[in-house]
């Protein structure tokens, strides 16, 4: 796959963008190679020319760092930076470009607070950073399942589910606040019992500050890339995924179930103070 991957390095006008998650968002690249079958990011390949399919481009704004000094000027603090929304931030061409690491030590020491979210182990090369200014930082890892062969079908190119867990008892040993963004949770694939028992046992150990919970974000073309993805591990499953998503009455009533079920497993692990939910 890593073949398959178009890069094309680009020079943006602004990197800073105002933002409903937080005051801003910072993304240095546009697409990721983590190709996770769930992407709501895709609905992004609408305004770019690009022939290929989501998770095999990715355009580098290599004048990130330059471009952000400039924005962060007009600024006044306090304010919060989201790194990323539309990538990961610390796919792997960011260990060949550091155009993340950069923008993050020049957010930190401008002054910023930063909210990081990423399902890389590549984060630790930069917890020097993270570690210096732990007063302004939080860390969040996304994780979606333990089990490594359904992680494989859905998110190919991110770490491991155990490094994801690894590096956040590392940052929490470095005094480094930590979250888990814990999902998309999906019918028939990562909202099962086993799954959530799993995730929700493996966290119980973590310290962590926040668990937020979300449901798949069915935007442009993410029902279609979990059908095509999903194809050889069993049609009934995917169908009934799908069928939750394309019926409003089917939707509000998975809705309500899921909250009711992830709450039960929260609370059964002494979670339930942590979680919140995004929907």
């Amino acid at each position: 796959m890593k073949d398959m991957l178009k890069v094309r390095e680009i020079h943006a006008k602004s990197v800073l963008n105002k933002s409903k998650l937080s005051d801003f968002t910072l993304n240095c690249y546009v697409g990721c190679s983590h190709r996770c079958l769930y992407c709501y990011a895709r609905y992004m390949k609408k305004f770019k020319e690009r022939p290929e399919d989501w998770g095999e481009f990715v355009d580098v704004k290599i004048n990130a760092p330059e471009v952000l000094k400039k924005d962060i000027k007009r600024i006044k603090l306090p304010k919060e930076v989201y790194m990323s929304t539309v990538c990961d931030g610390w796919q792997p061409l960011e260990e060949k470009y550091k155009l993340s690491r950069a923008c993050l030590r020049i957010l930190l020491e401008a002054g910023f607070n930063m909210s990081i979210l990423t399902k890389s182990s590549l984060i630790r090369r930069d917890f020097d950073l993270l570690e210096a200014h732990n007063k302004q930082v939080s860390l969040g890892m996304t994780i979606t399942t333990l089990n490594t062969e359904l992680k494989r079908l859905l998110e190919p190119g991110a770490s491991e589910p155990q490094e994801r867990i690894d590096t956040l008892k590392e940052a929490r040993q470095k005094g480094i606040e930590i979250y888990v963004f814990l999902g998309p949770l999906m019918p028939e694939f990562t909202d099962t019992q086993s799954n959530l028992e799993e995730i929700f046992s493996a966290l119980k150990s973590l310290e962590l500050d926040r668990i937020y919970i979300d449901r798949l974000n069915p935007r442009w073309g993410v029902l279609e890339s979990l059908k095509k993805g999903l194809e050889g591990v069993g049609g009934e499953r995917v169908r009934l995924l799908v069928d939750s998503y394309t019926n409003d009455g089917n939707y509000r009533n998975y809705s309500h179930k899921l909250r009711y079920n992830a709450t039960k497993f929260a609370s059964q692990f002494g979670l339930a103070d942590r979680v919140r939910f995004c929907f």
